[in-house]
């Protein structure tokens, strides 16, 4: 995963997945954010 910011408000990640994106990428990208919530809570 490339290109993940933290909120400069909140703190914590986003991501823009607007334009075409593979399944692959957002599974990929939901096992990263499923793990970051159970590190950071």
């Amino acid at each position: 995963l490339d290109g993940l910011k933290g909120h400069r408000a909140v703190g914590g990640i986003r991501a823009s997945i607007y334009n075409a994106f593979p399944e692959t990428g957002v599974s990929a990208l939901v096992a990263f954010m499923q793990e970051f919530e159970r590190r950071n809570g």
